[in-house]
C-alpha cells in the first residue's frame, strides 16, 4: 500500500525539481542574453551623448544615390535627425521621443506623427537612423551559438532572437549574431510582424573614437526591394551634450534654422 504511495509522489517531487531546474537555466541563459545585447548597443552607441554625420548610399534606378543627415543622440534615447542633403530635403528633422517619431517637414513647418519602420531612403528605414541601440525596445533570449560569415570572414556568434516590447521599436523580431570574441554585433535578419523577412543588416566597419569602439558602418540588403544593398557611414563623430531645446517638438522650426545656419 506505501509503495503505491510512495512512487506518485516521488514522480511529482522529480518533475518539480525538473522544472526548478529548467526555469533556473531559462533564467540563467536570458540574462546572458540581455548582457550581450547589451555589449551589442555598447559598441553601436557608445555614449549617452554623441552627434554625427550619417550618409547613406545606394543605387537607384542605375543611379547612385545619396543621402547625409545630422544625428544628434541625447541620454542614449533621444534622437534628433537633420537632413543635409539632398537640398530638396535639407531642413526637415526626425525627432524620436519616448515612444514617439515625429517628421518635420521645413517647407510645411509642421511635425506629423511616423513610424519606424517606414522607409527612409534605399534599405534603410526612420528607426535605423533615429535608434541606435536595442535593449530598451526588445527582449533578448539566447538561442545558441553558431559561425556566420560576413564579407568573407568567419565569425564564432551568439545567436539572440530578439521580440519588441515597445510600441516604438523599428522591427517586430529580430535574429541577432553577436560574435563572441568581441562582443560586436556582426549580422542582423529583421522582420515584419507577419514573419516576412524583411531586411538582412551586416555591420562591417568598427573604429576607435575617444577611447571607445563604435560600429560606423552598415550594409542593408533589402529582402523586399530585390535584394538592393544600402550602406550607412557614420563619420565626424562629437562626444558631447547637444542643447536640451533641441528635443522637444515645440522647437522643431526653430531648431531646423539653427542646424542649417
Amino acid at each position: 500500500m506505501y509503495k503505491h504511495l510512495i512512487i506518485p509522489a516521488f514522480l511529482a517531487l522529480f518533475s518539480i525539481q525538473s522544472a526548478n531546474r529548467e526555469s533556473i537555466a531559462e533564467t540563467v541563459d536570458n540574462s546572458k542574453a540581455t548582457e550581450i545585447l547589451q555589449r551589442a548597443d555598447d559598441v553601436r552607441s557608445p555614449w549617452s551623448d554623441f552627434n554625427m554625420i550619417a550618409t547613406l548610399s545606394y543605387e537607384k534606378m542605375r543611379e547612385q544615390k545619396k543621402n547625409v543627415f545630422r544625428v544628434y543622440v541625447k541620454d542614449h534615447i533621444k534622437s534628433l535627425v537633420c537632413y543635409i542633403e539632398p537640398p530638396r530635403q535639407r531642413g526637415n528633422l526626425l525627432l524620436m521621443l519616448d515612444e514617439y517619431l515625429w517628421y518635420y517637414v521645413y517647407s510645411t513647418q509642421r511635425p506629423m506623427r511616423i513610424t519606424p519602420i517606414q522607409k527612409l531612403s534605399g534599405g534603410a528605414s526612420y528607426g535605423d537612423l533615429s535608434k541606435l541601440s536595442w535593449s530598451r525596445d526588445y527582449t533578448a533570449t539566447m538561442d545558441g551559438t553558431t559561425q556566420i560569415s560576413v564579407k568573407g570572414r568567419n565569425y564564432n556568434t551568439w545567436f539572440l532572437k530578439l521580440k519588441a516590447r515597445s510600441r516604438s521599436a523599428t522591427y517586430s523580431t529580430i535574429d541577432l549574431y553577436v560574435e563572441k570574441e568581441t562582443g560586436y554585433p556582426r549580422k542582423a535578419v529583421v522582420y515584419l510582424q507577419s514573419g516576412k523577412k524583411m531586411k538582412t543588416l551586416y555591420f562591417t566597419g568598427f573604429s576607435t573614437i575617444s577611447g571607445q569602439i563604435m560600429n560606423n558602418t552598415i550594409e542593408f540588403i533589402d529582402h523586399l526591394e530585390s535584394d538592393s544593398k544600402t550602406t550607412m557611414i557614420f563619420s565626424n563623430v562629437v562626444v558631447r551634450k547637444s542643447p536640451e531645446r533641441y528635443f522637444l517638438k515645440s522647437n522643431l522650426s526653430s531648431i531646423s534654422m539653427d542646424i542649417l545656419n
